[in-house]
């Protein structure tokens, strides 16, 4: 059976919670500013403490932040033109833990290639420590969800995270047999278009694609995750856990538990309009 709709998911945020990532993300930020003498810069503290205090407190904007006499974050906007700057800019306003890291490892002065370098590390630091000893899990019901929308829907996972030693990760979450398609390395949000194309030839058949209309995304970042597609006609699903009100979803939700009622919504609804 043709399926004619096309469900792309987010990972880290999305299908993967828990905040050990973002930590161990912060602890190689620390060592890497310590290495270069640059740990002066947080007074008294560390980006593991301060990222620890923002989960605590349910807020991004970290009083260690750096601002312009404009109100902007010191940096923001003068990235460099490697690779590393260009996929991966420095985001305002802050969405997620690892934004508020790198923003942090940025304003201390350390580069987004060593900023990427440390992310990297810490997905292999998370794998040695052991993924089932920190909090990391998938949403409750998730796996199921994805099965049931399956039979309707092409389901494709599209992340940043490197493709080198991923699997354990859907292991450890249960969802190694949940996708029809992975996309890593996706390097969101200047990949994200061609990650969308991949997907949309996933689906479909006879070499067609899945027409933009009839794709749903769910993500936690509205720039990395939804902006294409909201802007090719599809659906958006926004977990804006910090409250942050950007972007201009279909749903903004705070939960996993409301994207699958809208997931299921959606698959459930007409393939045509």
């Amino acid at each position: 059976m043709t399926r004619e709709k096309l469900l792309l998911l987010d990972f880290d945020g999305t299908l993967c919670l828990g905040d050990a990532p973002v930590l161990f993300y912060a602890d190689r930020v620390d060592a890497l500013l310590a290495e270069r003498g640059l740990s002066g810069r947080f007074t008294d503290t560390s980006v593991h403490e301060i990222v620890t205090r923002a989960f605590a407190e349910n807020s991004l904007l970290a009083p260690q932040i750096q601002y312009d006499d404009a109100g902007v974050p010191l940096t923001v906007g003068s990235e460099a033109t490697h690779d590393d700057a260009k996929a991966h800019p420095v985001s305002w306003p802050l969405q997620d833990g690892y934004q508020l890291v790198q923003l942090l490892a940025r304003q201390a002065g350390l580069t987004d290639a060593d900023s990427g370098q440390s992310f990297r590390a810490a997905r292999l630091d998370l794998l040695a420590h052991g993924l089932e000893n920190t909090d990391v899990h998938a949403p409750s019901g998730a796996q199921e969800l994805l099965a049931e929308t399956r039979r309707r829907a092409v389901v494709v996972l599209v992340t940043n995270s490197p493709a080198d030693a991923f699997e354990p990760w859907l292991t450890t979450l249960g969802l190694s047999d949940a996708f029809d398609l992975v996309i890593n390395d996706a390097r969101k949000p200047l990949g994200m278009p061609a990650a969308l194309d991949r997907a949309r030839a996933a689906g479909g058949g006879a070499g067609e694609l899945v027409a933009p209309d009839q794709v749903l995304s769910a993500g936690d970042i509205w720039a990395n995750d939804l902006e294409h597609v909201h802007a090719l006609g599809g659906t958006t699903v926004l977990i804006d856990r910090f409250g942050t009100g950007l972007g201009t979803p279909d749903h903004r939700v705070q939960d996993f538990d409301a994207v699958a009622r809208a997931i299921e919504a959606w698959s459930h609804s007409a393939a045509t309009v």
